[in-house]
């Protein structure tokens, strides 16, 4: 099925190694349907981690993409390592993502990977929701989780969520804004009234919630000094206001092995972060020197760029593209605009992981793959020849090691250099 711009929300999982991304991804797959069994970080059967070295040392080491059909909308959802030898798969990712989604778990201080997370948020002003992950788990503090982040980043930092308890054990969320109670238990959740033992903390998180809503008009701002209740759709629409140019955070909380509260942040993604037609997006025109404000507008003349490569022995080399402006279908010529060359494009795929899906076209907006491109590497800008846009590539890392490779056995050579211009390929920072 083909989403058009405003149906298509592009995200991006940040935060350090271990803390569930990939995880959360597999959760977010498994609900909607697009897979039919919840696959395991510790079972090396994940749809993101599918590099033989990511199965065996149980990390992300490539950004993979995982596109979610939910709410009459596509999210397309991009998990990043969180090993920082990895970073400029990070940074190619943030290149193309409008949001992001900053997971950390539900015990220990705040992890380095998510305060760089939030640096590169900011760094390109990009709206952001933070996940608290593995709140299944004994010794976890989402409250405690909370406060260390609004000691961190601010009073931005807002709760939509509290867990809810059952003895010790948290058995659900009670939703801040809507002042309900939710237990669940897998796919089943039982809505409740918010429990006695947790109504003050219900309405604290309320009131700093809707201090930050007043701010978004005038009228609001009357209102909320008169004494008026807001409704859920005005605040939520007001939410949305705050989450674009950053004066509120969100934070959700949840399970992905239990499946607990996957649901409510999908909605959250859905209702809260913008959409590509929402984003400015611009190149330059080529051929007249002039700015070309794409917009991720479909209307406009077609144009691309290629954020990733894979480059597998057995699947063969992909370039993952987002759509900038018009819509791409399977037998169209572009050109490489960089390096003057044509290009046909024999099929149009969307990827699952490792598995792609043919398509037969791609809306401006989304986020795909094209197959054997001959001249087409990691930054390209492809458009047609009439329109030639040229996009601005992705600021990496500088690399700041380096190491030398020797041959053992005479002949080896061309496989060492092979491999390397394999790395390189995938890896711009090399």
């Amino acid at each position: 099925m083909s989403y058009s711009a405003e149906n298509i929300r592009n995200i991006c999982l940040l935060g350090h190694s271990g803390v569930g991304k990939t995880m959360l991804a597999e959760s977010m797959l498994y609900l909607t349907g697009a897979t039919d069994r919840l696959g395991k970080t510790a079972d090396g059967n994940t749809v993101c981690d599918y590099d033989p070295e990511e199965i065996k040392r149980q990390i992300t080491i490539a950004t993979a993409l995982a596109p979610v059909e939910f709410g009459g909308c596509k999210i397309n959802v991009l998990d990043t390592p969180g090993n920082f030898d990895f970073n400029g798969d990070v940074l190619a990712a943030l290149q193309v993502a409008d949001a992001a989604v900053i997971v950390l778990p539900a015990k220990g201080d705040i992890s380095v990977g998510a305060e760089r997370a939030y640096k590169e948020i900011k760094a390109r002003n990009l709206p952001c929701l933070i996940y608290v992950s593995k709140t299944d788990e004994d010794n976890g503090d989402f409250n405690a989780v909370v406060a260390k982040l609004q000691e961190k980043f601010g009073n931005a930092v807002t709760p939509l969520v509290i867990p809810k308890f059952d003895g010790e054990k948290v058995a659900g969320v009670i939703d801040v804004v809507g002042k309900k109670a939710y237990t669940m238990n897998k796919n089943k959740t039982v809505a409740e009234d918010v429990p006695a033992d947790a109504a003050d903390a219900v309405e604290e998180s309320y009131m700093a919630l809707m201090e930050n809503v007043a701010e978004t008009s005038e009228e609001f701002m009357e209102r909320y000094f008169a004494g008026d209740e807001f409704s859920v759709g005005e605040i939520r629409a007001a939410m949305k206001t705050n989450v674009d140019d950053g004066t509120i955070i969100p934070v959700s909380m949840g399970s992905n092995v239990e499946l607990r509260n996957i649901h409510n942040l999908m909605n959250d993604i859905v209702e809260l972060f913008p959409s590509p037609d929402k984003v400015a997006c611009a190149g330059i025109n080529m051929k007249t020197n002039e700015i070309f404000q794409a917009d991720y507008n479909f209307a406009k003349a077609k144009s691309a760029y290629v954020f990733k490569t894979i480059a597998d022995p057995f699947l063969g080399k992909y370039s993952l593209i987002k759509v900038c402006s018009g819509v791409l279908k399977s037998d169209d010529t572009l050109l490489n605009v960089e390096k003057g060359t044509e290009e046909r494009v024999n099929k149009l795929y969307v990827m699952e992981g490792s598995k792609p899906i043919e398509v037969p076209e791609l809306f401006a907006g989304d986020i795909g793959a094209i197959a054997k491109l001959g001249s087409v590497q990691t930054g390209d800008s492809l458009a047609t020849k009439a329109n030639p846009i040229l996009y601005p590539k992705a600021v990496l890392s500088t690399p700041y090691t380096y190491k030398r490779f020797k041959a053992v056995k005479k002949g080896d050579e061309d496989k060492i250099a092979q491999s390397l211009a394999k790395m390189m390929t995938e890896d711009r920072t090399l």
